[in-house]
């Protein structure tokens, strides 16, 4: 179940599916996908359908959110992202982290409730 926080409107610099996990882009007040673990991340998408590039998008800064998993993933985890902008289990002590699973995903494409909780 959601429970959003903060949430700012952004433009989106790609195209970005709903559940997803964001990032700053190099333009002011836009976002793109985010795909690397090392990459800050900002937030999650709060919008029910795929975002065109140029759209508005409102982000959930904090609070709980459901995002789509790329992996199996267990309660609990400690989550950062695919190349997909999907969440998935931190590997390594230097990921950066978006939250932790409050849901446990059995499969990718699974949607989950997080609560965004960066690290």
């Amino acid at each position: 179940m959601k429970n959003p926080g903060l949430i700012k409107t952004f433009i989106a610099a790609t195209v970005i599916p709903p559940h997803r996990v964001v990032a700053l882009a190099a333009g002011d007040n836009e976002v793109a996908l985010a795909t690397d673990v090392a990459g800050p991340l900002l937030g999650t998408s709060a919008e029910p359908r795929e975002v065109a590039a140029g759209g508005r998008i409102d982000v959930t800064f904090n609070g709980i959110e459901e995002v789509e998993a790329g992996a199996a993933i267990a309660k609990g985890a400690k989550l950062t992202v695919d190349t997909q902008g999907r969440v998935v289990t931190s590997a390594v002590g230097t990921d950066n982290i978006i939250g932790r699973a409050l849901t446990a995903a059995n499969a990718a494409g699974d949607i989950i409730s997080i609560e965004i909780d960066k690290e």
